[in-house]
Parts: structure tokens; sequence; C-alpha cells
């Protein structure tokens, strides 16, 4: 997983965690040599002096610690709460189709019947998946993800020159995607899919900016990436947030599989509802 929204801010707490480290090393170093240059004297006076002075730079040290563990601990969160980054990307399309004619139709014809999904199907967590959930933190329901984009490459942890339709041979593939109002401990699975088979998974503790872009990938022999729809999904928790679909052609650049199904895989039944008709005039 990478974040591009969140590279200054994270860079910027490295350093100066770094810096903080090499200071905290510092003064160990000099405390050490001060206190045991200290118990070599023979004039207490002189020897008492170099000893506390030894000891505050052990204090000192022990500040820089602690000020490092605070920025470590809070410091991004801090950050983006006054420089969130925006979780949706903005697509400008390049050709706009202007229509030349407009047909009106005469008449409007009034359906009888409605036909309804009786079942609506949202993709569920796999079982040894979710064994694995072991962080403290609930799901944060305010947590969205955008649709997922797909490529064999990337830019600085941003998925580029996205596709929908891929020729073998591949052996590595990204899916991206912009996120906002993540928890920072919460679980985060990617599970990637090929009909029912699982091809792909990865599943940890979020310990990244709330906000920002990022990416799951899935590496196979060239010769494992079947022709045909794959299909990859994002929970948090066990909670479903997105999923997208890409294909890989066969040879005669068709799928070769059926389409993915998730979650309950029953046939879902349509149930006819009557519609009125409004009365004749």
């Amino acid at each position: 997983m990478e974040n591009t929204v969140n590279i200054d801010i994270a860079t910027t707490v490295k350093v100066i965690l770094g810096l903080l480290g090499i200071a905290a090393l510092i003064s160990l170093v000099m405390a050490y040599r001060s206190i045991k240059a200290g118990h070599k004297l023979l004039f207490y006076q002189k020897r008492q002096t170099l000893v506390y002075h030894g000891w505050r730079l052990v204090l000192m040290a022990g500040v820089f610690i602690l000020v490092g563990f605070l920025l470590f601990r809070f410091g991004e969160p801090v950050a983006y709460r006054y420089f969130p980054p925006s979780p949706t990307i903005t697509l400008t399309p390049t050709i706009t189709v202007t229509p030349t004619i407009t047909v009106t139709p005469s008449q409007t014809f009034t359906p009888t019947i409605t036909l309804t999904l009786a079942q609506t199907y949202t993709p569920s967590l796999p079982e040894q998946l979710q064994a694995t959930i072991q962080t403290p933190v609930g799901v944060d329901a305010s947590a969205i993800f955008s649709p997922i984009s797909f490529a064999d490459q990337t830019q600085d942890g941003v998925v580029v020159d996205s596709e929908t339709e891929f020729i073998p041979p591949v052996t590595t593939l990204y899916g991206g995607f912009s996120y906002d109002r993540m928890a920072a401990g919460v679980q985060w699975s990617a599970v990637w899919r090929y009909g029912d088979e699982i091809i792909c998974s990865e599943t940890k503790a979020w310990t990244y900016a709330p906000g920002g872009y990022g990416y799951t990938d899935c590496t196979r022999p060239a010769e494992e990436w079947k022709a045909g729809i794959y299909e990859v999904q994002i929970f948090v928790g066990s909670t479903w947030k997105v999923s997208g679909t890409f294909l890989i052609t066969g040879p005669d650049g068709l799928p070769q599989n059926e389409p993915v199904q998730t979650a309950n895989p029953e046939i879902p039944t349509l149930i006819p509802t009557n519609t009125p008709q409004p009365p004749a005039g």
C-alpha cells in the first residue's frame, strides 16, 4: 500500500524522527562520557558537576525519545486534520458528443407490471480472512472508497494508464483507489477473485493517513493469469466497501469464464408487482 497525498507530510515526520533519534543518541553518548569522567576525578566538587551534567543529558535524551514517540503516534493524523487530501478523482472527458436530432415519442406507454428483485447481493469477506482479524478498532462506518481502477504499473504509488482489459502476458496488476475517513488501526482487506477462486488477498491493520490514494496488487506467474473476468473487493473490518472488475482476454479476444458472482450464488427471484394504470379520459 502506497499513499501519494501524504508523501510530503510523511517525509517531514520521518526526517524529524530521524533528527530526534540522532539527538537522543548523542545525548546518551555524552552523558556516558561525562559520568564516566566524573567517577575518575579525585575532587568531589568537579566529580559531582560532571555526574550531574551527565544525568541532565540522560534526561534530555528521554525528552527527545518522548517527543519522537508522540510525533510518531499522532503527528500525521493531526497534520491531516488541517491539510485533508481530496478522496475523489475528477475525470475530465476529452470528447463531448452532441446529438443532432432529438426524437420525441408521440405516445407514452405505462407498464402494467414492474419486476422487482426480491434479494440484493453484498460481497462477504471470506471466512479464512475473517479469522485473521485481530485489531481492537471497530469498523468506521464513515470510511469511503472511490471506484477501483486497474493498471499494470504505478507512478509514485498511484495507478496510471487505467485499463479495463489486459492482453497476456501479465505478471503483476494493481487496483488503485482513493479513500477518506479511515481510522488508524482498523482492519482492511483486499480480495482478488477469479470466479469462485481467491487468487490473491491481503489483510492487515490500517497504518496510513485517514485520506489519500492507495492500491492493492496481485503478482502471479504469467501462465496462471487465465483469460476471463476478475473481481477485486475491498473490505473494512468485515464490511464490504467497493468492488471493481477487469478482463484478461483469451486467444480470440473473448472472456473464457462466466461473470463473477459475489456473495450468495442463489438465483434472484423476480416478484411481479402490479402498477395501476390511470383511468381512461
